[in-house]
């Protein structure tokens, strides 16, 4: 089964967008100028 061109491209976005995502949660994590450690909100 084919897929079509707005798919691909839907999922290319997708991709790329969960990967800055993740490339920013481990610059925080690993952030020299923050004064205190990262917690969870609730």
């Amino acid at each position: 089964m084919p897929v079509s061109d707005a798919l691909l491209h839907k999922m290319d976005a997708y991709w790329r967008a969960a990967n800055y995502l993740s490339v920013g949660q481990i610059y925080l994590l690993d952030n020299p100028l923050l004064r205190e450690p990262l917690a969870r909100s609730t």
